[in-house]
């Protein structure tokens, strides 16, 4: 299973292959690979991956890596991955490889200082050179932030971005006095795609749709746009379709000073009941945190609170359950007061 998100737009430079950069991270979770048909006689799995991450603001360095993770019959030096980027302005999604190399080596593609032209959807896959090698393709989205952004997504019914499957929830849009045309649009990590989405209600400027998710939407990300390219700000959405268990944690930046609590949910399979466990572990950044033992007396039912947040907190939370074991991977944004003149 798998975890990732991202956008990019028309313009962007070309940087030569590097070998791959240790330590690159990604705020999703490895998809589940699906197993070929027994025709092919090798299989090769792909990982996509972003340093620091998928969510930037312009001016920023990225490195994208497309990289091998999976080739035990040694097909590396004949298969040659791509990485392909897909414009996201609405109404031309075109599609252009911007960097090739043998599945051995791998793809270092930097973007250095990222713009809202580097927008897109990335993904990692082969030419097509070798039809008896499988290659599972790997897609991401790079988002630049807009600043501010036109228009506020959030997540209506719950305070959190993680669900069950088949667990109903509410986004909704608040929307600018501008009468455009705004949609509510998803992106689907497993398939790459960009679609609208559907079900939407429009009501006093704002656009809102409630969604069921099933077992095979791990990851979507959320937002909303008009034809003239502008944008809300984005929400990922992950549901958990192998482990039981969610993390709660504001599916929004919080603001500086704040303080943020963490808590975990885990589901009964038969029963779909939804309960908290005294015995629950916080990691950050894979980093265990907090183990719910020994609490004081601000903290119950495993619950777990970050005092008075700076831009140190920031980065990304799991919690894992004995019974259940780990939830998905959220991102907790920090924001700054801003400067008074």
């Amino acid at each position: 299973m798998r975890l990732a998100s991202v956008l990019l737009c028309v313009l962007f430079s070309f940087v030569s292959a590097k070998s791959t950069l240790d330590g690159s991270s990604s705020h999703h979770v490895q998809r589940r690979d699906t197993k070929p048909k027994s025709k092919y006689a090798g299989v090769i799995g792909t990982k996509l991956q972003a340093f620091p991450t998928w969510f930037v603001s312009a001016g920023d360095r990225v490195q994208i890596n497309c990289t091998a993770h999976t080739d035990k019959m040694k097909y590396g030096d004949k298969v040659y991955l791509h990485l392909t980027w897909t414009n996201m302005r609405p109404g031309n999604r075109t599609k252009k490889i911007v960097a090739s190399q043998p599945a051995s080596t791998g793809i270092a593609y930097e973007l250095n200082p990222v713009t809202h032209e580097h927008q897109g959807v990335y993904t990692c896959d082969d030419n097509g050179s070798l039809p008896e090698v499988y290659v599972l393709d790997w897609h991401d989205m790079l988002w630049v932030e807009d600043a501010p952004p036109k228009a506020s997504m959030e997540v209506m019914s719950h305070n959190r971005s993680q669900f069950f499957s088949d667990e109903a929830f509410t986004l909704g849009c608040q929307l600018p006095n501008d009468n455009a045309q705004w949609k509510m649009m998803r992106f689907d990590e497993w398939k790459g795609t960009v679609t609208e989405c559907p079900g939407q209600v429009s009501s006093d400027q704002q656009l809102s749709t409630t969604i069921t998710p099933v077992h095979l939407d791990p990851y979507i990300l959320y937002w909303c746009e008009n034809p003239a390219g502008d944008r809300s700000n984005s929400l990922n959405v992950s549901i958990a379709s192998v482990t039981t268990v969610v993390l709660e944690s504001p599916p929004l930046p919080v603001m500086e000073g704040e303080d943020v609590m963490l808590r975990c949910f885990q589901r009964d399979k038969k029963t779909k009941e939804i309960s908290f466990s005294f015995h629950t572990s916080y990691y950050k950044n894979n980093r265990l945190i907090d183990n719910s033992f020994g609490r004081g007396p601000f903290e119950q039912e495993g619950n777990f609170t970050l005092k008075a947040v700076t831009k140190a907190d920031e980065g990304v939370y799991k919690c894992e359950m004995p019974e259940g074991g780990d939830s998905f991977d959220s991102w907790l944004s920090v924001k700054a007061w801003p400067v008074e003149e």
